[in-house]
């Protein structure tokens, strides 16, 4: 197996195991770490790398102290990058979450409302909001058995 870092671009260079084939996923001493399926190292994979280094390194020679302390900054960096690309996902979600409540409890205030929207062709119809619909996580009003969406209303009276 030849496993080794660079400290500057924090790439792996090469993983050569007579095991390992494209596509599947490995694990244990042939690989020195986990490959998902797209061939891609995992947080696993760089740490088992590092663990690798540090077992297999030249006790005559060892290891620059500044390398590792590079290596395990690159490693804190793509942890918290993920973290925060995790937490990123989950606001955008509770964001879009609330649009829709807010578009909806706006459209039920619209009940009973005349109000004159844009029909898509240039033309204005007008008439009294009977229901509200949802269509693909938006609000939409009918009015006479069409249904509209709120961003087409011009006018409400």
């Amino acid at each position: 197996m030849t496993a080794s870092v660079s400290s500057t671009t924090g790439s792996t260079n090469a993983i050569n195991s007579p095991n390992a084939t494209q596509g599947q996923s490995q694990t244990g001493p042939d690989t020195g770490g986990t490959v998902n399926p797209n061939g891609q190292l995992t947080q696993d994979s760089f740490m088992q790398l590092l663990v690798a280094q540090l077992q297999n390194q030249d006790p005559m020679q060892p290891q620059d102290t500044s390398e590792m302390v590079a290596q395990l900054a690159q490693f804190s960096s793509l942890e918290q990058m993920t973290n925060l690309s995790q937490t990123d996902s989950q606001v955008l979600s509770a964001v879009q979450s609330l649009a829709t409540l807010t578009s909806m409890a706006f459209a039920h205030q619209l009940i009973g409302t005349t109000v004159s929207v844009d029909d898509g062709s240039g033309n204005s119809v007008s008439g009294q909001v009977s229901a509200i619909t949802m269509n693909n996580g938006s609000a939409e009003i009918v009015i006479d058995g069409t249904s509209y969406p709120l961003s087409q209303v011009v006018q409400m009276s």
